[in-house]
């Protein structure tokens, strides 16, 4: 009988725990955070087999992308390039930011089941597109700047949850393309 009694005790003690765990309280706005990026590459170290920039997400009531069968949704994760150019006759390196080369993205519909809509995860973007734009863009225009490092760049990225709201504006750490 005295088995029996512990054990409800020590079932009883562990319920109480559980339900006195700690539950994350995220914002009912995203907000991203830098992860990681990787380069693959193809034989030699200097082509890009393919790309992926990771980030991380939160999202307090888990309205992150749209249904695959909605049509007319608009873009809710954006990519903004900057990349590093020098100049000549100037001292250190600038930064061209042309915000209307912007990369949109779409995500996938993920907002979980049930009362507790809390998200958080991460999201991968294949950036493989985006660097061969960049790299076609100075192989295009050699003249436009004094020497330009497609291969040392930054990404501004951002996101909207279904409702309208705009996430914070992530600015990676300088991310080299090619092994260093």
């Amino acid at each position: 009988m005295n088995f029996f009694r512990n054990l409800l005790l020590i079932f009883l003690i562990g319920l109480v725990c559980a339900s006195c765990a700690k539950k994350e309280n995220y914002p009912d706005v995203p907000v991203i955070t830098y992860n990681n990026f990787a380069a693959y590459y193809t034989g030699s170290s200097d082509v890009i087999d393919s790309s992926i920039l990771t980030i991380n997400f939160t999202d307090g009531n888990g309205d992150i992308g749209y249904p695959s069968q909605e049509t007319n949704v608009t873009s809710d994760l954006y990519v903004l390039p900057l990349i590093y150019y020098y100049r000549t006759k100037s001292y250190g390196p600038w930064i061209i930011n042309n915000d209307t080369d912007v990369f949109p993205y779409n995500i996938p519909y993920i907002t979980p089941v049930g009362n507790d809509k809390e998200l958080s995860g991460l999201i991968k973007i294949n950036t493989e597109h985006l660097l061969q734009e960049i790299t076609d863009f100075f192989i295009a225009d050699t003249g436009l700047y004094d020497t330009a490092d497609p291969n040392r760049l930054e990404f501004k990225v951002w996101m909207y949850d279904r409702a309208g709201n705009k996430s914070n504006v992530l600015l990676t750490p300088v991310l080299h393309t090619l092994p260093e």
